[in-house]
């Protein structure tokens, strides 16, 4: 019998909340049944991700994390835009490591030639910026922009967090015209994409958790397990 590939989804943070979100989206865009995905909360993790610090002390926690975690997956997924640990998660697993902002990078690539991020606060903007260009996007990168909501504000507040975003995606419009995709820079605006999309049916607006799992479900399908 043919064992499906399995992809572990690690939410960093420690707000199981978080976690259910991106659960949801999975539930949301149908991978088909070519793939199992287990969800997995970062418990001793920080409860946001906000700027260098809160990375370096999620990091530290997920790999602590991942010496637990059984060996039967063939990738993992990074549920953090800041991609936070994982090149030091891809040396100790030794499977493929998606992060969800690496994912976008890659996705919104392929839909236009430039791209616009739309983050949460001003202290993560220098981390998106050099995750950017170490990945070797910066030449496609027009500008990474803080909407100034905290992360845990967009699950309490999402009626607020969608007009801020929304008053920066026609701004961004007026700037740089329609033929830019645009980025949401936080897993936690994962379900303010359907919404936004909607509002904006002619732009690409990129949803990074979507992106993170449906790269990582073509990905293991190729991972030979040893």
């Amino acid at each position: 019998m043919k064992h499906l590939p399995t992809v572990c989804f690690i939410n960093p943070n420690s707000t199981v909340s978080m976690t259910d979100t991106c659960r949801r989206t999975f539930d949301r865009i149908g991978l088909g049944s070519g793939s199992i995905f287990e969800f997995v909360t970062n418990e001793k993790g920080p409860a946001a991700i906000q700027g260098a610090q809160d990375g370096e002390f999620a990091t530290e926690a997920m790999l602590k994390l991942a010496e637990g975690l059984p060996d039967h997956y063939s990738a993992f997924v990074v549920g953090c835009f800041d991609d936070t640990g994982i090149e030091r998660l891809l040396d100790k697993v030794r499977r493929p490591v998606i992060g969800i902002g690496q994912a976008a990078y890659h996705w919104a690539s392929l839909l236009s030639q430039r791209f616009v991020v739309l983050t949460t606060l001003d202290v993560s903007v220098p981390v998106i910026w050099e995750s950017i260009k170490r990945q070797g996007f910066e030449s496609q990168c027009i500008e990474v922009v803080a909407s100034g909501i905290p992360v845990l504000e967009l699950e309490r507040q999402p009626d607020e967090a969608l007009d801020i975003l929304d008053d920066l995606i026609r701004a961004n419009v007026d700037s740089h015209g329609e033929d830019v995709a645009l980025i949401l820079g936080c897993a936690g605006m994962t379900e303010l994409h359907q919404e936004l999309s909607s509002r904006w049916a002619r732009l690409n607006i990129v949803d990074p958790v979507a992106s993170g799992l449906r790269l990582s479900s073509i990905l293991c399908q190729e991972v030979k397990l040893r």
